[in-house]
């Protein structure tokens, strides 16, 4: 039998002297590895990464601001849509909502919340087991800011260690409160707002520190996604994201569960997308747009934060183009209905109920404002429209003006056509409109304060849309008649008075620039023998201004066109009595507030200061005048063009009963019409064409087509003025007597009002003199129309009026 053969490792004994050596040669080994691997964390974290420092000189996209000329906020330029708020703003019920839905710990921790990191790696497990991918990372606030200003959202190992290192440096360098406040300025919380400030004006249409409960609720719930908890795309999911933030501000102890309860009851309230009109001041803005830009660059005007003080006077704006927009679709009119319109069932298959059109900037509905409607059904005498979330009722009254007697002749289901609002009843979202057209025409608007020369409303044309070329200040149109104040400026400077007879008969000149002959015509066709200066203008007659510029001589009246700040092109010839050559309608409007402003022309301008983001003042524009003409020549010129508002050309505007003047201004072929005139105040022009210049109509004269326009206009303004100077008069009397003194102070007609309100201002060294207005002599018993005109002194007629004088005017005794 063999044996078992059983074989014995020897295991050798270490002496305890070689074990210690062995022990640490182990140690040495393992620490240098842990400093090796500890080493290459440092240089995967240290790659690249930015220094905290940076923050110091991080400058955000800020929102530029733009205000009125009574300091309101109107527009605003911006890449993104930022405004910073200090921490102190942020109210007490955001921070909470805040810290307790993104980071509890945030006032205990370092910049690394490790508790938070190991919650978020046992939920993490969960989620796997569950099957989603996406994972909780734990982040601190600090973290998602340094990610946010220094990182990138790509989830990796290198990303989280570099955004773990960050946040520790970020909170050495800088407090709690102020990492707070760069977190809420700095993310981005959907539709184009960025920041908590921007989101609580977009979101609830008022400044951060005026948010409640609910509100606060939903504005932190919309920082861990924008573009998935939006309360316009996703209402529902927004709504359980608000109430999530509100049972965690529950659970860290900020609000008590009652509380919560009682908000989750609340809707979400939040405002309509698209609540403003884009259109209101948008030539005005464009035109600040381009002056800011070219002067500063496009990164200052749309991330630079600046504060951008205006002229515009956002009254004035809005009447002016409520004005232009009626009176261009009233002419309109006048062509009948155009076979033009879109129809969005030929277009493409849609629910013509749900559909909303991109003109529908605003969620309301005004009365007396023109929008466009979808047709929704249509019958003889009744249709049915959409106009925003508003259904619409329009009848055939009132639609003479389309030569058709019945609305289905006209209209077919899913036409988009406009439609003037006459009624709104908000309880049932129902509104009774009058169908209308979008015009073909254009036309141009301008006003000025003459005594500063700040541009208080602009447009350029019927819709920013749909044309952003601006008319009142790139278009040059020949402008008729409206040229004529400065030729009868040149006559009374050159030794001419009002009273001044000219010969209106058929002329022939001859051109002594081209050489040709030239015979103008008036108007009318008809001719008047001897006028006064002031009849001349008062009744437009071509023959006398162009008699006055011969006797004056062409290359004076350039001159004075160029003194009253035309720089267009313009050569001496006889036709620019008559305005043969083309201006903007803003250099004519500048020209006419000469005479309001005492002989001093004030250069217009639309931006009267401009800061930094710090307040720190870049530009401060003052009032750049010059001495033009004498404040008594001013003055004569103001007299004699009120003359055309009383009993002239556009003597529709004398039922306003105020102080004005103006010139209207017609073009052959009635391409171009204008109308330009002033108060002691304020000036304004309008110019009507098409772009191309071809004829408006038969007889569409400045005082058909523009003086209506501009009535419109100064009707309001004026309304304004009574208004407050019956305010501001009531105010300084007793109660008792506040009825009786307004009623003896203003009268019962707005004509003792404007007397005490305003008036044009005469200057010294004039004197006025009752003269016959026909024959220009002084009046007489025999006189039918007895005037008391104004004079230089020494200039004033010197003998009366007789019979033979009479005889001498053609119409003496045939006018009514």
């Amino acid at each position: 039998m063999a044996k078992k053969v059983i074989f014995k490792l020897k295991i050798p004994r270490l002496s305890r002297k070689k074990f210690i050596k062995y022990f640490l040669l182990f140690l040495l080994l393992s620490a240098a590895l842990v400093l090796g691997i500890i080493y290459g964390a440092l240089l995967v974290i240290r790659e690249n990464i930015p220094s905290v420092t940076d923050l110091e000189q991080f400058k955000p996209k800020i929102i530029s601001a733009v205000f009125s000329d009574d300091g309101q906020l109107v527009k605003e330029f911006a890449a993104e849509r930022r405004i910073e708020v200090p921490y102190e703003k942020i109210p007490l019920v955001l921070k909470q909502a805040i810290i307790a839905t993104e980071d509890p710990r945030f006032f205990a921790h370092r910049g690394v919340d490790y508790r938070g990191i190991m919650r978020a790696m046992k939920e993490d497990i969960f989620r796997v087991v569950l099957g989603k991918r996406r994972l909780h990372g734990g982040s601190t606030i600090t973290q998602q800011l340094a990610r946010s200003l220094f990182l990138y959202s790509q989830q990796t190992i290198r990303r989280k260690l570099k955004e773990m290192f960050l946040a520790v440096e970020i909170e050495k360098r800088y407090s709690k409160e102020k990492i707070f406040e760069l977190y809420c300025n700095q993310f981005y919380l959907g539709h184009g707002a960025w920041g908590v400030e921007a989101a609580a004006r977009l979101y609830f249409g008022k400044s951060v520190d005026q948010l409640n409960l609910t509100e606060a609720a939903m504005i932190a719930g919309i920082f861990r996604g924008p573009s998935l908890y939006s309360p316009y795309h996703n209402p529902s999911l927004t709504l359980n994201r608000r109430n999530h933030v509100l049972n965690r501000m529950v659970e860290e102890g900020f609000i008590t569960k009652e509380q919560a309860e009682e908000a989750k009851k609340q809707p979400l309230n939040v405002l309509p997308l698209k609540r403003k009109s884009t259109e209101l001041g948008a030539y005005f803005f464009e035109e600040v747009r381009k002056y800011v830009e070219k002067k500063y660059g496009d990164e200052a005007l749309y991330r630079g934060g600046l504060k951008i003080y205006t002229t515009i006077n956002m009254d004035y704006q809005r009447y002016a183009e409520e004005a232009l927009s009626r009176g261009l679709r009233a002419q309109d009119k006048k062509y009948g209905w155009r076979r033009d319109k879109r129809n969005l069932l030929k277009e493409k298959d849609v629910d013509l109920n749900s559909v909303w059109l991109d003109s529908w900037d605003s969620a309301d509905l005004k009365p007396g404002e023109a929008e466009e409607a979808v047709v929704l059904e249509v019958a003889r005498t009744e249709a049915r429209v959409k106009i925003k979330d508003y259904e619409g009722v329009l009848t055939n009254k009132n639609i003479e003006w389309t030569r058709a007697r019945y609305l289905d002749s006209l209209l077919n289901k899913g036409d988009v056509i406009l439609v003037t609002i006459d009624s709104v009843d908000e309880a049932t979202k129902r509104a009774r409109v009058t169908l209308d057209q979008e015009p073909l025409l254009e036309g141009a608007f301008i006003v000025i304060d003459p005594a500063t020369g700040q541009v208080k409303a602009m447009i350029g044309g019927y819709s920013f849309k749909r044309s952003q070329f601006n008319r009142a200040t790139q278009a040059l149109r020949q402008t008729g008649s409206a040229i004529k104040p400065i030729i009868y400026t040149a006559a009374l400077e050159k030794g001419f008075t009002p009273a001044s007879v000219i010969v209106d008969e058929p002329t022939e000149f001859i051109d002594k620039w081209t050489g040709q002959t030239w015979s103008p015509r008036n108007y009318d066709g008809e001719y008047h023998g001897a006028v006064t200066l002031r009849t001349g203008l008062e009744e437009s007659r071509n023959v006398v201004t162009a008699k006055l510029l011969d006797y004056i001589s062409p290359q004076t009246g350039v001159e004075y066109c160029r003194k009253f700040g035309i720089t267009s092109t313009i050569y001496p010839y006889l036709s620019l009595s008559l305005g043969a050559f083309e201006v903007t309608l803003q250099e004519l409007v500048s020209a006419y507030s000469v005479f309001p402003n005492k002989g001093v022309r004030a250069r217009p301008y639309l931006v009267t200061r401009i800061e930094d983001k710090n307040g720190n003042i870049l530009e401060e524009n003052l009032p750049s005048t010059e001495e033009v003409i004498s404040p008594q020549t001013a003055y004569m010129m103001t007299y004699l063009l009120q003359g055309v508002v009383q009993r002239g050309t556009a003597k529709a505007a004398a039922v306003l009963n105020w102080p004005l003047a103006g010139k209207t201004g017609t073009t052959n072929d009635f391409t171009d019409a204008w109308f330009i005139g002033f108060s002691p105040s304020l000036c304004a022009g309008v110019w009507v064409g098409y772009d191309s210049k071809v004829t408006i109509g038969d007889r569409q004269s400045g005082a058909v087509v523009a003086l209506p326009i501009w009535i419109d206009f100064f009707r309001r303004v004026i309304e304004d003025k009574k208004k407050k100077f019956v305010e501001d008069l009531a105010s300084q009397l007793p109660p008792e007597q506040m009825s009786e003194n307004i009623e003896q102070e203003t009268g019962q007609g707005p004509e003792m009002a404007a007397s005490l309100i305003e008036d044009f201002e005469v200057p010294p060294n004039l004197i006025f003199v009752t003269i016959d207005r026909k024959t220009g002599l002084l009046a007489s018993s025999v006189c039918k129309y007895p005037f008391r005109e104004v004079f230089l002194p020494g200039t004033e007629p010197t003998r009366y009026c007789t019979l033979q004088d009479h005889l001498r005017v053609l119409d003496y005794y045939s006018e009514k």
